[in-house]
């Protein structure tokens, strides 16, 4: 499933696209994710939550920036993450692009995300609407330490 969604930030590109390749300062913008071990400067353990219609599944993920590219302001991570209860798994590559709009910033994010076990029988447009609702509030979050 591949997921594309865009924000703006009331801040400078600098600030923005600092935050975006800084995993633990940005993961907690993500709602129910947290950092739970840095294992490198391009490795980190964490756990992501997500509600999908009436399934809750908790994810023991580990997320590695595969490519950070500060000319283009463009980041890609890879994340893996097994379902806590033995129901299924997330394989993720995540691109983050930022680029100086106006006196802000505009950020594109792309997911290309593929579910197995229970959060995949809830159905894709359950998922999307899931996805949009969380890059919504991660966009709040992000401009909430941006303003920082």
């Amino acid at each position: 499933m591949i997921i594309t969604d865009s924000f703006d930030v009331a801040a400078p590109l600098e600030t923005v696209w600092a935050l975006l390749k800084d995993v633990p300062r940005v993961a907690p913008c993500i709602p129910n994710a947290k950092i739970t071990e840095v294992v490198d400067d391009k490795t980190y353990k964490a756990e992501i939550g997500m509600r999908v219609g009436p399934v809750s599944v908790s994810y023991k993920a580990t997320i590695v920036i595969e490519k950070i590219d500060d000319a283009a302001h463009s980041v890609e991570m890879n994340v893996r993450g097994n379902e806590g209860k033995g129901r299924g798994d997330v394989n993720a590559r995540v691109v983050s692009r930022a680029e100086a709009s106006g006196s802000g910033t505009h950020v594109t994010l792309e997911t290309n995300a593929t579910m197995t076990g229970i959060i995949a029988t809830v159905g894709g447009r359950l998922i999307e609407g899931v996805a949009k609702a969380t890059t919504a509030k991660f966009a709040q979050n992000l401009a909430k330490i941006a303003a920082a």
